[in-house]
Parts: C-alpha cells; sequence; structure tokens
C-alpha cells in the first residue's frame, strides 16, 4: 500500500530517489510484486470472456508479457545510454522501467471495473477485445510518458550528448512497444474467443496489428448489418 501511495501521489520523490541509488534492490523488489499482482487480476478480468481456465492462465501470462518485455529490450536502454554518456547503473534503468510498468499495470486496475462491467453485459466478444485493446494502449502511453520523463529531466540537452540520448530514449521506447506486441501476439489469447475450444498457446502467424484491424472491422461490420437490418424492418413496416 506505501508503494501504491508512492507512485500515485508521491512519483517525484520516489523516481529521484531511484535515482540517488537509494534501497534500490528493496524498490526493485516491491515494484516486481506490486506489478505481478496488477496485471495478474487484470489478465484473470480479461481471460474469464472465454472461460475460468483461460483466466487462471492469464493470471501468468499478462503478467510475464510486461515483465520480460522488460528484460528484453532493457540491456539495449543501459548499453547505448552508456554509450550516449549516462552514468545510471543498470539496476537504476531497470528500477525506472520497473516504476514505468507498475505504473501501466495500476492504470488497468482502475480500468477493470469497466472492464468487468463490459463483460457481463456484452456478449460481443470482438468489441470486448478491441476495448480492452484501447485501454492497454492508454496504459502503455502514460507509463511511457512517464519513463520519458524521469530519464528526460536528468539529461543536459544543451549538450551533443544529451540530445543524442532523448532521441534513443524515443527509439527504445518505440522498440519497447514493437517487442511488447510482438511477444503479445506470441503469448496470446489472453482473452480467447468464447465460440472456440480453450487453447494455451495458439500458433504463430500473422500479426498483432492486422488482428487489430480485422477485429476494428468486425464490429464495425457488425454495426452497419444491425443497421441494415433494422431499415428493413422498418422498411417492412411502412409496407
Amino acid at each position: 500500500m506505501k508503494l501504491l501511495t508512492s507512485l500515485l501521489q508521491n512519483r517525484k520523490t520516489f523516481i529521484e530517489e531511484i535515482h540517488a541509488s537509494v534501497n534500490l534492490k528493496s524498490k526493485i523488489l516491491a515494484l516486481l510484486l506490486l506489478s505481478v499482482i496488477c496485471f495478474g487480476i487484470y489478465g484473470f478480468i480479461i481471460g474469464l470472456s472465454q472461460g475460468f481456465l483461460q483466466g487462471a492462465i492469464s493470471i501468468a501470462k499478462l503478467p510475464v508479457l510486461y515483465i520480460l518485455t522488460l528484460l528484453i529490450c532493457i540491456p539495449a536502454f543501459f548499453i547505448f545510454s552508456s554509450i550516449f554518456g549516462s552514468t545510471k547503473s543498470l539496476w537504476q534503468g531497470l528500477a525506472l522501467g520497473l516504476t514505468a510498468t507498475c505504473i501501466i499495470g495500476i492504470l488497468l486496475i482502475g480500468f477493470a471495473p469497466v472492464t468487468l462491467f463490459i463483460l457481463i453485459t456484452t456478449e460481443n466478444y470482438q468489441f470486448f477485445k478491441v476495448l480492452n485493446v484501447v485501454f492497454f494502449a492508454i496504459s502503455g502511453i502514460v507509463g511511457a510518458r512517464l519513463f520519458y520523463k524521469s530519464i528526460q529531466t536528468h539529461l543536459e540537452t544543451d549538450e551533443p550528448k544529451g540530445l543524442s540520448r532523448i532521441w534513443f530514449l524515443r527509439l527504445w521506447i518505440v522498440l519497447y512497444a514493437f517487442v511488447g506486441s510482438q511477444l503479445g501476439w506470441t503469448l496470446r489469447p489472453f482473452f480467447g474467443n468464447p465460440e472456440q475450444e480453450f487453447v494455451a498457446f495458439q500458433e504463430v502467424r500473422g500479426n498483432f496489428y492486422s488482428n487489430m484491424a480485422k477485429s476494428l472491422g468486425h464490429v464495425l461490420g457488425n454495426d452497419e448489418k444491425k443497421k441494415k437490418d433494422q431499415n428493413r424492418k422498418g422498411d417492412k413496416g411502412i409496407d
């Protein structure tokens, strides 16, 4: 609870302590634990769209997605930041990354009541999936912005190396988003189509972006179909 309060209300102080290496290892462990709890809860909720078993699997899969994405990308962040003049340690970079990851998890918990409400009140799986991807995107953008700000405030932007590190930081965030989306596609399903049988993992084919375009088209297509059906019924009533 203390960590949650610090992240929501005293982020600036918390981040300054990371830059000063204050209780760094204990902070990393606490951030890791809170991240697992938040993502596990949200993973269970979205997994219920297919059933309890999918929910139970997603308790583990969603935390693995975010934490593994960070672990894959953090070495590149540390090495290139060091080349461009950073004196921060690998543990400091990991702590800052986990702080942003933890914020994403907390924001998803904030969306959890809405997600549960939509799950209970609608049977449209594609709409449920698209809506949750929007929630993930919003949370991810906020988390990425927090990470960017936590690094940017400690850069000397008027120096050539400072400018280079800022550009690298922006590129790294894009890399993080790409790795996360591709890893999420590899670990799917997190939701699970209620009209299909349960599977822990699906065959890796296609990509996340084409699948989302298809789902969005399906949602919009359903709406258009409903409108046409209603218009036909209306025409019959007039006749």
